[in-house]
């Protein structure tokens, strides 16, 4: 995964901005990066991670092909020209991007992948003051059975002197400067591309499919932007729209006893150890009745505010 590469050093970078972020001291305020690990409480295995990015673009530029169209025509010839063209736009300069979700295989069932995805949506209805109106997703590309991407070889790679894995591990670990320094910022004609780079833009890679179900699930669209280096489509949503953050509530715990409702998402309500569990949740006297369990996860009792959705 681009975001969380096989390098120790940088996801130790990682956890420690994540840390700093949660405790409300980031180093670049406007810039948290809020990293979360899935656990089976049953057995304290680690099983899945995810994330958010605040806001994109502050400090390290974020950029993207916009693909838009060009009309021309000439009434003396009678020709009328319609042409697709990629830009180069730093557009969601400042949107809050959703990533890094990782599910170990022995744990994709139950909708526990989807409970992953979404208790990102949940910290956002939460703390919406922590993020920004437009909310982003970048879906992986095509690749082939050997990780390269048809779209990179036939335009990045001409300006980078490198293959799309080294391209990719470099953005990943060193940011996109180099990107400033070496890609055109011309327009690109889509037709003037070899077929097999034409195909795949805004195509997500297969594996990547479940994931931009879940996206599109919570009300994201494709409005034609694709990745810089392999044309995966960026996926966007207002995010006072996107479907968790407009179906959750938030009361007061009114009573802790045995729940046999369907299992809701549910969180508390503080930054500084932020948690979510899976648990039953019932409403009673003006406020929710929670299990056990869940509120020992929260480190919530009566009187105390929780956040959940279905």
């Amino acid at each position: 995964m681009s975001s969380l590469p096989q390098d120790a050093e940088v996801l130790r970078r990682k956890i420690e901005a994540a840390a700093q972020s949660f405790a409300g001291s980031p180093e670049h305020p406007g810039e948290e990066n809020f990293l979360f690990a899935l656990e089976d409480t049953a057995t304290g295995k680690l099983v899945g991670t995810t994330g958010i990015v605040a806001h994109v673009g502050l400090t390290r530029p974020f950029y993207s092909y916009k693909l838009s169209t060009i009309t021309q025509a000439s009434a003396g010839l009678s020709v009328y020209s319609l042409q697709h063209v990629l830009h180069m736009v730093n557009d969601y300069t400042n949107a809050t991007e959703v990533g890094s979700l990782f599910l170990h295989p022995d744990y994709r069932r139950d909708g526990i992948g989807k409970m992953l995805a979404r208790s990102r949506y949940l910290m956002m209805a939460e703390f919406p003051q922590h993020f920004s109106d437009v909310v982003i997703s970048e879906v992986r590309g095509v690749q082939d059975k050997d990780g390269n991407s048809p779209f990179y070889d036939n335009i990045a790679r001409h300006f980078f002197k490198m293959g799309f894995q080294q391209a990719d591990y470099i953005y990943a670990t060193q940011g996109a400067q180099f990107i400033a320094d070496l890609m055109p910022r011309y327009p690109i004609y889509v037709n003037l591309l070899p077929r097999e780079a034409q195909t795949v833009i805004g195509v997500p890679f297969e594996a990547s499919r479940p994931a931009m179900r879940l996206l599109q699930a919570e009300g994201f669209r494709y409005e034609g932007y694709v990745d810089l280096f392999d044309a995966g489509p960026t996926l966007q949503a207002n995010c006072a729209n996107i479907r968790t953050v407009r179906k959750s509530h938030k009361a007061k715990v009114t009573a802790i006893r045995e729940i046999r409702s369907v299992p809701h998402m549910i969180c508390n309500t503080r930054l500084h150890d932020f948690t979510i569990v899976a648990g039953g949740v019932e409403s009673e006297n003006g406020g929710v009745a929670i299990d056990a369990d869940a509120a020992k996860a929260l480190g919530v009792g009566k009187g105390d505010m929780v956040r959940y959705a279905e």
